[in-house]
Order: structure tokens, then sequence, then C-alpha cells
């Protein structure tokens, strides 16, 4: 996807297996779909690797610096068109989990509340200071 003109994926490296089975699809693609994929997307560099025995992957390296690793084995070029599209449209951000609302589920809330770090200082403080008295040798107590 462009973000203010500048397409934000940098290059797209093909990693495939010559001789496998589960990349048969990949090996497909290559002939017919990826000559037309680089004539339409010229701003794209296209790396293909021959990684034998593995199973093919897609990997897009991205302006910012993360990449994006796709597993398309026993897919098909159709298939594999499908993935190389989303990585070409996708911004390349990471996948960061949100809590939308809060972490703890229940039927019954708590009657003593939500605890934080501060819940138990006012306590912690008077106790230190009685250790100090005692300490010291003024007891109150």
């Amino acid at each position: 996807m462009s973000k203010y003109g500048v397409w934000m994926l940098e290059s797209l490296i093909v990693k495939y297996c010559d001789i496998g089975g589960s990349s048969r699809g990949m090996r497909l693609f290559l002939k017919e779909a990826l000559p037309a994929f680089r004539e339409q997307n010229p701003q794209l560099a296209v790396e293909e690797q021959v990684r034998r025995y593995r199973h093919p992957q897609l990997v897009g390296l991205y302006r910012n610096g993360r990449s994006k690793p796709v597993c398309v084995k026993n897919l098909s070029p159709a298939e594999i068109m499908e993935h190389v599209g989303w990585l070409r449209n996708s911004h390349g951000r990471g996948q960061e989990y949100r809590v939308v609302r809060s972490r703890h589920l229940s039927r019954s809330p708590s009657v003593q509340g939500v605890w934080s770090v501060d819940t138990f200082s006012a306590q912690l403080e008077r106790e230190n200071a009685r250790r100090e008295a005692v300490a010291a040798g003024q007891t109150k107590y």
C-alpha cells in the first residue's frame, strides 16, 4: 500500500524448493503469474531463493524495517497471488495486541476493589515508621 505516494513494501522474497511436492504451486506461480506481476509493479524488487527440502514461503520486507513471512505450502498459483497482493497492500505494521476492555471477567466483581501497586502503601509506611521507632528505642506501644 502506498502511504503519501510511497509504496511501503520494498522487496518480496520468494523462497521455494525446486524438487519438493509442496512447492508445486509456487513453481507454477513463478512461471505463469510472476512475470506479469513484475511488469505491473516496477517499484517492487522480487528475489527468488531456492531452498531445498523446505516448504515455500513469501517474505515481504517493508520500509519501516519489519518483515512478514507467509507460508504458502500446497497452495495453487491463484492463492499465492492473493497472498502476494495482501503483502503488497499492507503497511508492514506489527501485530500488537491491544486490550480493549478489562482482562478480568467475572460475574461477581470484587468487594475489595481492584488491586494496584499502591494498594497497601499507607500500611507499609506506618509499619516502616514503627520499625524505625523500635530501632531507635522510642517505642510508642
